[in-house]
């Protein structure tokens, strides 16, 4: 999505309403992690951070259907208060397939599902204009992805192990001879393939999804000191982990956590 100025008084997507994930039919499970719905809250118009988590998503809001391609730094954008979201989120490595594009194009951006898919995408787009509550636009989409995956072979297996290992990578290691050593394939397919599958380089990916790892932490039931949270974390040090964490999200990590703990 796009990306605006730094806003110290947005509120994280997940704290912005309520959010729910849903498990993927056994048709789905492949091509997509899961599908979801995000309830507004009622009231004033906020400036909601969409964080980056290295995926891929079909959204459905503000009336319209679009590809949220992934995003390297947090996007702002102004949601109606009550606006009633739905989505499916690609698996890792499954989104340029189904797009026929490479991610790194559609880096930051909402792009309508149309200029993807045409025509059928304007008819489930008002098809899902149709529905009277979110529970039935979400049964709709999926059953019209559904459709869609029954024609379709799985994504290859070795970018969903990339993704798997980017988000388990230690402080102390490179990120891209770990992988090279585990695919045995040479650094610069690896990077291609990352840039098609992901929008950008194993090293990025790797950094957004430590920063994920990092939010994990603060959800949990244990409180963390900030030094404490970098180094379960993956940081070298707190240093380390305030400024990754400011480039990707534009909040700081004591920001997160006292939305988070909210």
């Amino acid at each position: 999505m796009t990306s605006a100025a730094p806003q110290d008084d947005a509120v994280l997507a997940t704290r912005a309403g309520r959010y729910r994930e849903h498990a993927p039919s056994p048709v789905l499970g492949a091509h997509f992690c899961c599908l979801w719905s995000h309830d507004i809250h009622d009231g004033a118009n906020q400036r909601i951070a969409i964080v980056p988590d290295g995926y891929c998503d079909i959204v459905w809001m503000g009336g319209r259907l679009v590809v949220a391609g992934p995003d390297r730094s947090s996007a702002f954008p102004f949601l109606a208060g009550s606006e009633r979201i739905v989505g499916a989120r690609f698996a890792p490595g499954a989104a340029a397939e189904w797009l026929k594009v490479p991610l790194c194009d559609i880096v930051g951006q909402s792009i309508p599902l149309e200029d993807f898919w045409g025509a059928p995408a304007l008819r489930l787009n008002e098809l899902l204009g149709g529905c009277a509550e979110p529970h039935e636009r979400l049964l709709q989409l999926k059953a019209a992805l559904e459709q869609r995956a029954a024609k379709r072979e799985p994504p290859a297996s070795d970018m969903g192990s990339v993704f798997a290992r980017a988000s388990d990578i230690s402080k102390s290691e490179n990120v891209a001879d770990v992988l090279l050593d585990e695919l045995s394939i040479g650094a610069r397919q690896l990077r291609r393939r990352c840039h098609t599958h992901f929008g950008y380089g194993p090293k990025t990916l790797a950094r957004i999804r430590r920063f994920q790892g990092m939010l994990g932490l603060c959800r949990s039931s244990k409180v963390l000191a900030l030094a404490e949270l970098a180094v379960a974390a993956g940081y070298a040090d707190q240093a380390h982990m305030t400024r990754d964490v400011r480039e990707i999200s534009t909040l700081t990590p004591m920001q997160l956590q006292q939305q988070i703990a909210g």
